[in-house]
């Protein structure tokens, strides 16, 4: 018989007829009770309405019409008044539940249970089966393998744990270490500018007390010479009232009188005094709260990042430093055709006075350019060598685009600050010795003023990365479509304040994607650009120690990436295969 119940029945009796399934007459597994409160095997239940696809199934007992739920056959609730220890018990016993009397000594490999003969005999007629001492047999050495792998498994999550805990350990006391650098390196830059600033404010306390002082000795020598006149006169009329003499005392009277030692000329070497006085005072243009505050936000307070996992998809490897300088900015990397690498500190080698420097592999400076505005500028974009460009108007940017491969179309914006128009130039290469192109096409886009662009694939998309207008906004990265002059979208990262440095297409996996570094949060944002939409998808290399501040990016001709951080390591990120 089933086991039933109604709503106003006590709980199931555990008799081993209870414990067992109307339709299998095995002990119950993962039982569900129905509406009509008959139970089943779940397992049996699902053989049942397979044969009953309308959604609808007679129960096996009292035959009511039954509803299937949305969710299927363990969408039922489980009787809970069936215990699982009861249900142990039952499968453990060494008899047979339905057969109290009869031994188990049958293993049916169909049903995966030991029945007795009388149920072999009746219920699994049909059923593959098993006698005991073999099933046991076999069960032991299938058994003894599962551990055997358990154990292996076990062994190997306890060393990829242990693993996996010590390189995280590493890596964050690698990224703590150079996090804390960072700081004290800003308070080094920010005590070295102070002291400067000092010695700078005593040289002109200096410098403005020594002119005060030449003024005072000037101011003084005219009134010694004040006092040498009158004393001259004084001694003159002392000589005359001495000698007595006629000629004389007429001459020193008249001097006096309306001459040298009239009332009025004596009394204006008497009251002669300076009309000016100078003493130093400090100048300064910030109140000590709000420069404080200035010092604050250039120091930086320290913040948990939170970054997904990710299978490792590129190898991060430090190439060399350009220079020393803790808070050295650069603002392009240029990976070269013969090996060499091009970095430059400025935001437009446009502009005089710009340098660049190129290293060979071993981080060894083999040239320096300097911008020259006598002559034509030189120019580094990558994979094509040197070229040279007019210098352009004031108020006006040169950027190139990472894309420009040898004897192909050449992308570089030029962007004036003045009217907030870009231009977006292609050009063909005709020859590079001497160096010749041709422009192919150009468009004029609405653009801010700009740090950085590139172009993808297609040549038809390009993302451009736009100063802050104000010192309370951000920079912004926008998508363009050409010929069209708005921007069709603008990219949202997923974590905020955030300082994007610099833009570039990249391919990994064979899709092509953008990467924005994150200046800010020491990360590279890897955005999905499709259907001209700019999404967030991960972060490349999250966490490592190595990646702090980047500030440019670029790609060589081997497929990898590099990245310059502030503070001038450079660095490579090379696709796992």
């Amino acid at each position: 018989m089933a086991a039933a119940n109604s709503g106003a029945a006590s709980s199931l009796s555990t008799t081993d007829e209870s414990l067992t399934c109307p339709l299998c007459l095995e002990v119950f597994r993962a039982p569900k009770i129905l509406p009509c409160f008959h139970t089943f095997c779940e397992c049996c239940l699902k053989d049942l309405v397979h044969n009953h696809p309308a959604g609808t199934f007679p129960c096996p007992s009292c035959r009511q019409e039954i509803q299937l739920p949305s969710g299927g056959v363990s969408a039922f609730k489980n009787n809970f008044y069936i215990k699982p220890e009861d249900l142990d018990k039952a499968r453990n016993s060494t008899f047979c539940s339905k057969h109290p009397k009869k031994e188990l000594e049958v293993y049916c490999v169909r049903c995966d249970v030991l029945i007795c003969v009388t149920c072999l005999i009746s219920s699994h007629k049909q059923h593959e089966a098993e006698d005991m001492s073999e099933a046991k047999d076999r069960l032991k050495a299938q058994l003894r393998k599962d551990k055997s792998r358990l154990d292996d498994s076990v062994m190997t999550v306890k060393t990829n744990a242990a693993e996996a805990r010590r390189q995280e350990e590493k890596e964050l006391k690698d990224k703590t270490s150079a996090v804390k650098d960072a700081i004290l390196n800003r308070h080094a830059t920010l005590q070295t500018a102070l002291d400067k600033f000092r010695d700078d404010a005593l040289t002109s306390l200096d410098k403005i007390t020594y002119e005060i002082e030449a003024q005072l000795a000037t101011n003084s020598d005219s009134q010694l010479e004040n006092l040498e006149e009158l004393t001259k006169l004084q001694q003159q009329v002392q000589q005359a009232v001495d000698s007595g003499a006629g000629c004389e005392l007429v001459t020193v009277a008249r001097e006096m009188r309306c001459g040298r030692g009239s009332e009025e000329a004596v009394q204006k070497l008497t009251t002669k005094q300076m009309t000016t006085v100078c003493r130093p005072v400090l100048h300064f243009s910030a109140t000590l709260d709000a420069t404080l505050e200035r010092m604050r936000d250039y120091m930086g307070s320290a913040a948990k990042m939170e970054m997904a996992v990710s299978a490792p998809e590129v190898r991060v490897m430090e190439q060399f430093r350009c220079r020393e300088d803790p808070d050295t900015d650069v603002y392009h990397v240029c990976p070269m055709t013969d090996g060499s690498v091009c970095v430059s500190y400025e935001p437009s080698m446009m502009r005089e006075g710009a340098t660049s420097e190129g290293f060979n592999t071993d981080g060894e400076v083999v040239n320096t350019l300097k911008v020259d505005v006598r002559a034509k500028i030189t120019m580094v974009p990558r994979k094509n060598g040197l070229s040279t460009y007019p210098i352009p108007k004031t108020g006006k940017i040169f950027t190139f685009a990472k894309r420009t491969e040898p004897h192909l179309n050449r992308f570089f914006q030029l962007n004036n600050n003045l009217t907030g128009q870009a231009t977006v130039v292609t050009q063909t290469i005709v020859s590079e010795e001497p160096l010749k192109t041709e422009v192919k096409k150009e468009c004029t886009v609405k653009c801010a003023a700009h740090r950085a662009f590139d172009v993808d694939a297609s040549e038809q998309l390009f993302v451009v990365l736009e100063e802050a207008q104000a010192p309370d906004l951000q920079r912004t990265v926008r998508l363009y479509r050409r010929p069209q002059p708005d921007a069709i979208a603008t990219y949202s990262p997923p974590v905020a304040p955030f300082q994007p440095s610099d833009v570039c297409f990249y391919t990994l996996d064979g899709h092509e994607v953008l990467l924005v570094a994150d200046e800010l949060n020491d990360a590279i944002h890897v955005v999905n650009v499709q259907d001209g939409r700019l999404s967030f998808e991960r972060y490349m290399a999250p966490g490592c120690p190595l990646l702090v501040q980047p500030t440019a990016l670029n790609t060589d001709t081997r497929g990898r990436l590099w990245v310059a951080c502030r503070g001038g390591r450079i660095i490579t990120c090379t696709p796992v295969a």
